[in-house]
């Protein structure tokens, strides 16, 4: 496993923070055997999401991008969004969605992580997607997956952070992440459960959602590559 720290060109690193390389290398000794052979670049970038992953189809190319908008969250929560991360290609060439993603980091053992995640995104309830066949899984539906001992862990980091979940928390309009899948000669976006074909090879695209109505924009290195309906419950 090689891990690399990496940076937007325009971005610059801001003060004391966590160190993401390190952070991924605990998580996949810990829980993540299979990505053991990936090298895997990191680093805070600027997104239209908390996140962005992405991946070469061998897998050996893994790239992970957080929001500057995320250096203030507590290490517990970048663990739960760096898991949730990880477990998309963690999960290989199974059919994978948003809420088997959730369920895989759970199982890895990080659920109380992802339930503190889900708190800084401002998802209490359920993120639903895809007008409700797929969804995020929220605060509550995270909790209800644990057992006694990790429920006491989660009840530990609320704690000390002084989080006090609440459904009257305004849920945040910022994308929850990306996912990028490279091919030989195409790439794969996928957003909210919506895919798009590039049939070119993009390394390392820019991606900006455009909001426009009830229409999201997805526009990649400039080019409108397509739109998805923002209602989707």
């Amino acid at each position: 496993m090689r891990i690399y720290r990496s940076f937007d060109r325009e971005d610059t690193p801001m003060g004391e923070m966590i160190d993401l390389p390190e952070l991924v290398t605990r998580l996949v000794e810990s829980a993540y055997p299979e990505l053991n052979p990936s090298q895997i670049r990191i680093g805070w970038g600027r997104t239209s999401s908390f996140a962005t992953v992405s991946w070469t189809q061998d897998f050996k190319d893994i790239r992970i991008k957080c929001s500057i908008g995320t250096k203030h969250w507590h290490e517990a929560a970048l663990t739960g969004l760096l898991a949730h991360e990880l477990s998309h290609p963690a999960q290989m060439k199974k059919k994978q969605s948003e809420r088997s993603t959730d369920l895989d980091v759970v199982e890895r053992g990080f659920g109380p992580f992802l339930g503190v995640e889900r708190l800084f995104a401002g998802k209490y309830e359920d993120h639903i997607i895809l007008k409700g066949k797929d969804r995020y899984l929220g605060y509550r539906s995270i909790r209800q997956l644990l057992i006694s001992s990790e429920l006491l862990h989660l009840d530990t980091l609320l704690a000390q952070l002084q989080l006090i979940p609440s459904t009257k928390v305004e849920q945040k309009e910022m994308h929850h992440d990306i996912v990028i899948i490279h091919s030989r000669s195409s790439t794969t976006i996928k957003i909210d459960g919506h895919e798009f074909e590039i049939l070119s090879r993009k390394e390392d695209p820019e991606i900006t959602l455009l909001q426009t109505g009830q229409s999201i924009h997805v526009i990649v290195d400039d080019e409108d590559v397509g739109s998805f309906d923002s209602t989707n419950a």
